[in-house]
């Protein structure tokens, strides 16, 4: 099977961080979880297949098209959920949702109304006055509503009360089973949400892969114990 996504030797130099060169794939149905502490270049490498990052070295292709010869339009393809909700405060849930659908001829205002009814999004509200999880909600539909092929979701989970988070994670789940070929990448801290999303893991840390395996190699490998765990003994290892 062809790889939707690839990067060739893809990498980023900040004065004080280097993201080492990655050669990585990724292939229709894939669902891939980048862990990692902090500052190991998760949010740097899904800024940069957004297409909101453009000072890189090597290249990103989707579907065999270096991305930087796809933009802006190539974003059209690409869904992304930020760590923050990106809109005008003033701007109602209902009126932030329009200005969106402007950009994007697939989006499907009925579809973005049925994930708003789902997730209980208040579509009067101003966005300048939801709660974080409510804002997490917004910023899921703005990315789902015309059904990219590729989803991205920069901690999705981060911060949210079990309930939220819950009810989050099964929206995303249920967007991957109604479209079987989309790609889905995405950064956590919350190991246990890898266990409920994904079947590949990508290690990071200090800007540089540690581990890329798939979920079944990891649990043939430790038998018996839960994902989490296995992630976060990986994760002291690399550490140390």
């Amino acid at each position: 099977m062809e790889a939707r996504i690839a990067l060739r030797q893809f990498s980023v130099k900040y004065p004080s961080f280097t993201l080492a060169p990655l050669s990585l794939e990724f292939r229709p149905g894939e669902r891939v979880a980048f862990v990692g502490p902090n500052g190991s270049g998760k949010t740097t490498t899904l800024r940069a297949l957004a297409g909101r990052l453009q000072d890189y070295d090597g290249s990103i292709l989707i579907d065999g098209q270096d991305l930087r010869d796809l933009l802006p339009l190539g974003r059209r393809q690409i869904g992304l959920l930020p760590e923050t909700l990106a809109g005008y405060g003033w701007m109602t849930v209902r009126e932030h949702l329009a200005f969106l659908r402007e950009f994007y001829p697939r989006w499907d205002m009925y579809y973005a109304a049925h994930l708003a009814d789902r997730l209980r999004v208040p579509l009067d509200q101003a966005i300048g006055r939801l709660s974080k999880g409510t804002r997490v909600k917004v910023s899921f539909i703005a990315a789902e509503a015309y059904r990219p092929p590729l989803l991205l979701l920069d901690e999705p989970t981060s911060g949210l009360d079990p309930e939220v988070r819950g009810e989050l994670i099964n929206a995303i789940l249920s967007s991957v089973d109604a479209q079987s070929e989309r790609v889905v990448l995405f950064s956590t801290h919350l190991l246990e949400d890898v266990e409920l999303i994904a079947d590949r893991v990508l290690l990071l840390v200090n800007g540089r892969l540690d581990m890329d395996a798939s979920v079944s190699e990891l649990r043939e490998a430790d038998r018996g114990a839960s994902l989490a765990k296995i992630l976060y003994a990986a994760l002291s290892r690399a550490k140390s």
